[in-house]
């Protein structure tokens, strides 16, 4: 028998992501059914669960990818020369005032926390993995006397996380009283003023 090679894994693996992201695009990234994901993927019950042991656990690792993907543009616009704490505010403001989808993809998510085990293991994986990623870049905001040194910076990161859930929930189910946009802007006026060191200006371009 031919030995499956590292590269050939990979790639599998690769094909089950692309076609989830595929299948949740078509579905408003509400979920998506592993008869639809196969049939997008053109294979097997047997091979998926070869690569992912519960849909929970595509899940886990397409937000991380997404969220890794988002790590690596901040950590390249400051290598460029930008504080490191005015290219984290700009992240959060486009996260909370620009189009919701990704928002939702990972509420979505999120929102299978009362259903099985899995679920809720996958989940608390992917917020200690939030966590433990995005706290050293605040901490270097704080370092550099952008954001304020008095701060934790995990539960910054996990206070950050947590109303981005919420606002991903509101927009996944089309409930906001106001909107996503109105609602984001609100989020970061109230932020800013706890978050930035005392003796910092506003960086130019974030809500006043």
């Amino acid at each position: 028998m031919p030995k499956v090679t590292a590269e050939h894994k990979e790639g599998v693996r690769r094909r089950i992501m692309d076609a989830a992201l595929i299948c949740l695009e078509r579905n408003g990234y509400r979920n998506l059914t592993t008869r639809e994901l196969l049939a997008e993927a053109g294979l097997s019950v047997g091979t998926f669960y070869n690569y992912f042991p519960t849909k929970e656990h595509l899940y886990e690792a397409l937000a991380e990818e997404a969220l890794a993907s988002d790590i690596d543009r901040i950590r390249h616009v400051a290598a460029d020369g930008v504080p490191i704490g005015q290219v984290l505010l700009g992240f959060l403001r486009d996260l909370t005032t620009s189009a919701p989808t990704g928002t939702i993809a990972m509420a979505t998510f999120r929102s299978r926390v009362n259903a099985e085990p899995e679920a809720r293991e996958a989940i608390a994986r992917l917020n200690r993995w939030v966590v433990d990623e995005f706290s050293p870049l605040v901490e270097q905001a704080q370092a550099e006397g952008t954001l304020a040194a008095d701060l934790d910076p995990r539960a910054v990161v996990e206070l950050l996380d947590i109303i981005w859930d919420g606002l991903g929930r509101r927009a996944a189910t089309d409930t906001f009283e106001t909107s996503y946009g109105h609602v984001g802007e609100a989020v970061m006026r109230l932020l800013l003023r706890g978050l930035l060191a005392e003796d910092r200006s506003r960086p130019a371009g974030l809500p006043g």
